[in-house]
């Protein structure tokens, strides 16, 4: 066994079997999401899963380490849309180690920014924004990202949504997700359709040595001209295939159903 497998199995066990960080929502969401599974098999997954936040967790720690592997056709393919004067739209979950794609700039020369949720400590939240800044990517506070991004829509970028968060039980639009009743998230469905965008989903593998190929499975070309929860649709499909695929990758501890 490599040291840096050690670490993340020592990291892994100090998470989940001496702080027991939200273990029992871990549990129950695994559970849930795989009824068929054995006892046996829902431990390995949350054994697995609290062994690659070990990872991600270094990874964050040590922001120099993890690098997003870009295929040359996937980023020439980009390249084409943006110089068609079009905005492209890319939503992920929270799988794997999403943060690591604000270095996304230095393989696609193309403006690339994020929405995201301030953090009420302004300190903290200073030093977060730092570092996801710090490979060029442009941070958006998410209450203002619809209208900044319809100010902006005349020139051209990458837009990340995170958009498998709970919505609350008002919003978002209702469908089956890991075998549960679920709300989904619509704010990057809304933004994409009234710019037109293309669409793709983030699909992202890990590999050795702190590397994770991303992969851009599109959802749609023209966002204005799909009807209305067709991309929401699409990314939940994608996202229940990349998690089915290797469950210990997603974000089990958060709560994602209340």
């Amino acid at each position: 066994m490599q040291i840096m497998d050690k670490i993340y199995n020592f990291l892994g066990f100090l998470i989940g079997s001496v702080f027991h960080y939200r273990s029992q929502v871990a549990v129950q969401n695994l559970a849930r999401a795989f009824p068929n599974a054995s006892y046996g098999e829902v431990k390995q997954y949350l054994l697995s899963f609290y062994r690659n936040m070990g990872r991600v967790l270094l990874e964050s720690i040590f922001p120099f380490l993890p690098k997003p592997i870009v295929d040359a056709a996937a980023v020439e393919h980009l390249q084409q849309i943006h110089h068609s004067n079009r905005n492209i739209i890319l939503i992920i979950g929270h799988y794997g180690n999403w943060e690591t794609l604000n270095k996304l700039p230095m393989q696609i020369d193309i403006p690339i920014q994020a929405l995201y949720k301030p953090i009420k400590n302004k300190l903290l939240n200073g030093i977060v924004m730092k570092l996801r800044e710090n490979y060029g990517a442009r941070m958006i506070p998410a209450q203002h990202g619809i209208r900044t991004l319809i100010k902006e829509k005349n020139n051209p970028s990458i837009t990340l949504f995170v958009a498998d968060q709970f919505p609350g039980h008002q919003n978002g639009l209702p469908m089956q997700f890991l075998n549960q009743n679920t709300c989904m998230f619509t704010g990057a469905e809304k933004v994409a359709k009234k710019l037109n965008a293309y669409v793709a989903y983030v699909e992202m593998e890990a590999t050795t040595q702190h590397r994770w190929n991303v992969t851009f499975r599109t959802i749609c070309d023209f966002a204005a001209e799909t009807e209305d929860g067709f991309i929401t649709e699409v990314y939940t499909r994608y996202l229940e295939r990349s998690i089915q695929h290797d469950p210990s990758w997603w974000l089990w501890t958060h709560r994602r159903w209340k």
